[in-house]
């Protein structure tokens, strides 16, 4: 099996060969089975799971759809690759539905002059996308509109509020009313796995007389970019202005995940924050009464939304290439987890074993 992101999956598999920290991972990742698992209900179904970080993306597909026995399974699937993975004999498309993941826009307001403190510029870039057509060309389908970053499935999820409406007027009157009559260029970045998101976005940018220069980055580059301790510059001497990226939060609690690392002085912090944001954030961590949180972190999403603090974005469904022999459910949170992953009789492995046993 192969998966872009690490390994993460543990319990009833021990790790055998190699390195599995979040932050460091071998070429070559090596599970097996703990037969000594004290939960019967969860017991491993697998004998052995090998991640190889070898493989790029695209080979890995490739691999998946293409044969049996090299690949089993790729996350993070591309939504430009679901028809051809769905029409392979080996291969089939697996999505999480339940996905508490966002794509959107960081707006870069520490670097020096940036226009984008003023909120009406910022919500000028919001009400100049087009939802709708952004899910059915940028992601196939394979999302949710979302008025801030929660996803619809996410602890504090307001479902009082809507997306910002498409509205491409309103977007050029805040422009000129913010001071920009004339248009103002737009430095958007994104990394590469987000090609398709940003161009799309840029295109719609442009209809409404903002001149846009796109910028693909590899992973390492964005984050000398966007990550504060990993900056190649100082943050007022980073000239991008919008830097598209895609977030998870797996443990389903966005006061950590999203607000700490996004707004509230986090290694990802590019926002100019309001003491409202830290005077609720104190609050909730000062409860442990879930519903007096839920009503906090409301809060905290209405003055988000209403500050456009984001380019707010979707919600991704998450995608997968799997073996069809190969059953996977994937968990809401993101992480990959394969305690309950299981092979059918028609696996290749299984196949083997019989073929080695008649002989």
């Amino acid at each position: 099996m192969v998966n872009s992101a690490g390994p993460w999956g543990t319990g009833p598999y021990k790790l055998v060969e190699g390195v599995a920290l979040p932050n460091q991972r071998s070429d070559r990742v090596v599970l097996e089975a703990n037969l000594d698992y004290w939960n019967q209900h969860r017991f491993p179904r697998l004998q052995r799971i090998i991640f190889d970080n070898t493989l790029s993306q695209k080979e890995a597909v490739e691999l998946v759809k293409s044969g049996e026995g090299r690949v089993d399974l790729v996350t993070g699937l591309s939504p430009l690759e679901t028809l051809r993975v769905a029409q392979s004999p080996f291969a089939k498309v697996v999505k999480n539905r339940g996905s508490l993941e966002a794509v959107f826009g960081q707006f870069n307001m520490l670097k020096t002059g940036s226009p984008w403190t003023d909120v009406r510029l910022r919500q000028a870039v919001n009400v100049a996308i087009n939802r709708e057509d952004f899910i059915r060309y940028a992601a196939k389908g394979n999302g949710v509109s979302t008025a801030t970053l929660l996803s619809p499935r996410s602890f504090g999820y307001n479902s009082t509020l809507t997306p910002y409406p498409f509205d491409p007027v309103k977007a050029r009157h805040l422009i000129r009313e913010a001071g920009y009559a004339n248009g103002l260029p737009v430095t958007l970045i994104a990394p590469e796995g987000l090609e398709i998101q940003a161009t799309v976005v840029s295109k719609m940018l442009e209809q409404v007389g903002l001149t846009v220069q796109l910028q693909l980055l590899d992973p390492a580059t964005y984050n000398s970019k966007t990550v504060i301790d990993r900056l190649d510059q100082p943050p007022e001497q980073q000239r991008w202005d919008i830097a598209l990226t895609h977030w998870g939060d797996p443990i389903n609690f966005p006061v950590f995940d999203f607000y700490n690392a996004l707004a509230l002085n986090g290694n990802s912090d590019w926002i100019m924050e309001e003491p409202e944001l830290w005077q609720l954030h104190a609050q909730i961590l000062r409860t442990v009464d879930r519903k007096q949180q839920l009503g906090l972190i409301h809060q905290m999403e209405r003055h988000t939304y209403e500050h456009a603090y984001f380019l707010f974005l979707y919600s991704p469904i998450g995608l997968f290439a799997v073996n069809k022999a190969v059953k996977f459910e994937p968990y809401a949170v993101g992480l990959l987890r394969l305690d309950e992953t299981s092979v059918t009789e028609e696996h290749w492995s299984v196949r083997k074993k019989k073929t080695a046993v008649h002989e």
